[in-house]
């Protein structure tokens, strides 16, 4: 009988999932342009925008991560010098058409109401050091120690979004003061929820066995509707925005996409609690392997031998809503100089800080910068740029990642936006 150790291997559960956060996370806050483009008459505006973040992985690793290249250890050795006990990642990706409607009606030039549509992904993670060596790298480096596995997460939402919504605008002395509220009607397209609250892993000083004492839940929405109009889950959501303007400042606050996504009762869950004493697989001809061995590998076997449990599941998800508070100081006519905070709830998320600047030159063209610290990263450096065509059409496109589109080595973040709106 030839025996086939347990020796130094990768550790496969729940680690196959971590291939679908890595090639993800989030784009540098904004406000809404439905409550801050407030000219006379309507607007109609189309936006794309996506981002990738993190505490800890570099654009360069993300890359080829993403685009299956050959990560050698050079590579993995950079991203493992830089990676912490607990690391972030995020990932958004948002397109679609909004519309703005200021009424000329002398009673109703205070008002205004606006309609959008867009497609919202997101995804965002929070994982061990020890997780992303194991995977990438084995569990050989972990001889005579536990690897710990536990406290990750990881979550993926994708949806459609239809929101209406109005604003009222008070102009009372110096003091211009805007309120505004949207209700967001949601269809949800897709969601996987992991989360593994206990994940030790020893292994043996000579790699003749390892052990393993883990608890993984995976929620994933209903697979298997396949129509555009079929309803895995349906929700709602809020956004609520104040700004206050004054000659010589502009303070906005908003709330937006606070709110959840109810799954339908085809949606599951797949769970274990349990501890594993692994050897390595016993074969008696090394020359007749045979089928047998390789149906005993199958993920279902897999799933049964570690004492997984699939069930249906009732559940919501809550959207990753944003907190978002900015300043803007005026200085000049053609130079504002800003700073804010942002926050979102129920993403594993990093508070985030920035401070930028907005300089106006002649024939309608604006460049604008950003500093920020915090989110799914560590420090982002943003530029962007707007050109009013006449009276008619606006074209606003940037990063708030340059770094990442420079120095990939070293950066965690890369992103971009293109905006256009159209007067009339």
């Amino acid at each position: 009988m030839f025996k086939v150790s347990g020796l130094m291997f990768k550790v496969y559960v729940p680690l196959c999932l971590c291939g679908l956060v890595i090639s993800l996370s989030s784009v540098a806050q904004t406000f809404s342009p439905v409550f801050t483009e407030n000219k006379p008459g309507s607007a109609l505006g189309a936006g794309f925008d996506y981002g990738v973040n993190s505490s800890s992985v570099t654009v360069k690793f993300f890359n080829f991560f993403y685009r299956g290249d050959f990560i050698d250890t050079d590579l993995k050795e950079s991203v493992f010098r830089k990676i912490k006990d607990k690391n972030r990642l995020g990932f958004d990706l948002n397109y679609g058409l909004w519309y703005v409607h200021n009424p000329d009606s002398a009673s109703l030039k205070s008002t205004s109401w606006f309609v959008g549509f867009r497609n919202r992904m997101h995804a965002d993670a929070q994982f061990t050091g020890d997780l992303f060596k194991t995977y990438f790298a084995g569990n050989k480096q972990f001889a005579g120690q536990t690897a710990s596995l536990g406290e990750s997460r990881f979550n993926y939402l994708s949806y459609r979004q239809l929101q209406l919504g109005m604003s009222f605008l008070s102009d009372k002395g110096e003091a211009k003061v805007r309120f505004g509220a949207g209700l967001s009607f949601l269809k949800g397209e897709k969601n996987i929820n992991l989360f593994l609250s206990k994940g030790d892993v020893f292994t043996d000083a000579d790699g003749q066995f390892i052990d393993v004492d883990m608890a993984l839940e995976v929620r994933n929405s209903d697979n298997s509707n396949k129509k555009f109009f079929d309803m895995k889950g349906y929700g709602a959501s809020v956004d609520l925005f104040l700004g206050i303007e004054k000659p010589k400042s502009i303070i906005r606050f908003e709330l937006s996409d606070f709110g959840f996504i109810d799954w339908n009762q085809n949606a599951k869950s797949t769970h274990n609690d349990t501890a594993i004493h692994f050897e390595g697989l016993s074969i008696d001809n090394l020359f007749e392997i045979g089928d047998s061995l390789v149906n005993s590998l199958d993920a279902d076997s897999i799933k049964t031998e570690m004492g997984f449990i699939t069930e249906n599941i009732d559940y919501s998800t809550p959207l990753p809503a944003l907190i978002h508070l900015g300043y803007i100081h005026k200085t000049k006519e053609n130079l504002r100089i800003n700073a804010g905070f942002a926050y979102r709830m129920a993403a594993n998320y990093s508070p985030y800080i920035y401070v930028g600047t907005e300089h106006k030159f002649k024939s309608n063209f604006n460049i604008n910068t950003r500093f920020a610290w915090g989110g799914y990263g560590t420090y982002n450096i943003g530029v962007g740029m707007s050109k009013q065509f006449g009276k008619g059409f606006k074209v606003s496109l940037g990063t708030n990642n340059l770094e990442g589109l420079i120095i990939t080595k070293a950066a965690n973040g890369v992103g971009a936006y293109v905006n256009l709106i159209g007067y009339f």
